[in-house]
């Protein structure tokens, strides 16, 4: 029997759209919009200048604080623009318009690089200069990650190759095309980590997937699959580790603290192209699909490549009304903006079609529980709901608010159609804001 863990949803994968359709690789945009900004969304300061040329992976500004990273041009052009563009998550953000040359021309030097013979420091230096940062959408840099588990004993790299999320196919297909590269990626992670073993988490419906692994690692004494019931939000990093290792991360403490360090298998491909050969991140791997979009396909974008770019390439769209969402149907972001740009950590855009007069409207909690029985945190979703309505801030810290991750599940199952997910998401950015405003006052 698959492993999983207590509570979670089991939702239409419509995967189809695009599970059998092979890595493209996107025509070259006339431009792109690059995001200078690092995680947090916390401004980057370039070192170009309106009217510079710049190269394919050419370093556009350097990492200004221990949670940030190298920022990278995705083409060759002309720097036309710096100051404030549409972000898909922040709305705006500080970046560059850069318009293309059409010549692709490199910034770095090309080649292959033996990994074997350099050590971890310089492995990890390597991954920081490339502006590698988690591919799962949190978008954490991937050196800072390193060097946080550092003094931690970590002895389990876990690979998530779950994809919980509805729809997107990115990680699928990345594993059935490129596995030898991320075999090879695993055992570099393996030697910075200096940990004992890696482990595969996939979903158990992914038979043609756990064969093809099987295959690949037959050899490889020191990774193991596991199998884990498809069930969402599996993928989340602490549900994935209690499923898959049967440890429990304490709160307020992170995964090295029980000796698990995790990586989307996007990321770990990331890291094999930044050591092995020589590849700053510039390009990614992204699932554009539903049943708005005429052609679905699975994508190698440049990032900053434009929305509406993205959606031309791919026939155009298929319905007059759609909501047009960057990441899973769950937990990603609705977009209004056909010049959005696709940042590091878009893994998916889906079309869908859209009609306001078909939705159903809130009605009154029925204090069902079911909010409660689904709750992969066991958290009290129904309670919080009460108490954000009443905007009782004080009392939510009782409830563990904190905890939420804002998955979705409890939204997807209310009977009432109460949108619980965007009243957590309005609970804890109150209860955020009181802290801050606490603590100036304490310590003025």
């Amino acid at each position: 029997m698959s492993k999983t863990f207590k509570g979670g949803i089991f939702l239409p994968e419509n995967k189809h759209l695009s599970e059998t359709l092979p890595i493209e690789i996107i025509s070259l945009p006339n431009r792109v919009i690059i995001p200078l900004a690092f995680y947090g969304g916390k401004k980057c300061e370039p070192n170009i200048k309106e009217g510079d040329r710049v190269s394919t992976g050419q370093v556009l500004c350097e990492p200004q604080e221990h949670i940030s990273t190298f920022i990278h041009s995705s083409i060759s052009g002309v720097v036309s623009k710096i100051g404030e563009f549409p972000h898909p998550v922040l709305k705006k953000s500080y970046g560059v318009l850069i318009e293309s040359d059409g010549k692709d021309l490199k910034g770095f030097e090309e080649g292959e690089r033996n990994w074997q013979s350099l050590s971890g420091e310089e492995i990890i230096k390597i991954i920081k200069e490339a502006g590698v940062v988690g591919l799962g959408g949190a978008g954490f840099p991937t050196h800072a990650k390193l060097r946080i588990q550092d003094k931690k004993q970590v002895d389990a790299f876990l690979i998530n190759l779950i994809e919980c999320e509805p729809y997107l196919t990115v990680d699928y297909r990345l594993a059935l095309e490129r596995f030898d590269e991320i075999l090879s990626g695993i055992n570099i992670l393996l030697k910075v980590l200096r940990a004992e073993k890696a482990y595969l988490a996939v979903a158990a419906d992914k038979k043609e997937l756990i064969e093809h692994l099987s295959v690949k690692t037959r050899e490889s004494k020191n990774v193991e699959i596991i199998t884990l019931k498809h069930k969402y939000p599996q993928g989340e990093e602490s549900q994935l580790i209690k499923a898959a290792l049967g440890r429990i991360i304490p709160k307020g403490k992170l995964p090295c603290d029980v000796g698990v360090v995790v990586d989307n298998v996007q990321t770990v491909y990331a890291v094999f192209e930044a050591v092995c050969r020589k590849k700053p991140f510039y390009e990614r791997v992204i699932t554009v699909t539903g049943r708005g979009i005429k052609e679905p396909k699975n994508l190698l974008v440049r990032i900053g490549t434009r929305l509406q770019d993205i959606i031309n390439y791919c026939g155009g769209f298929q319905a007059d009304k759609l909501r047009i969402i960057y990441g899973g149907p769950m937990m990603g972001v609705a977009q209004d903006n056909l010049d959005m740009p696709i940042t590091k950590e878009t893994s998916g855009i889906i079309c869908l079609p859209f009609n306001k007069k078909e939705e159903i409207k809130e009605s009154a909690c029925l204090r069902c529980g079911r909010c409660v029985d689904v709750c992969p945190r066991n958290l009290l979703p129904l309670e919080m709901n009460r108490l954000i309505k009443n905007k009782k801030w004080d009392e939510l810290e009782a409830y563990n608010i904190s905890e939420c991750m804002l998955c979705g599940a409890c939204n997807y199952i209310c009977p009432a159609n109460i949108p619980l997910a965007a009243r957590m998401a309005l609970g804890k950015r109150a209860l955020t804001s009181i802290k801050k405003v606490r603590s100036r006052k304490n310590g003025s």
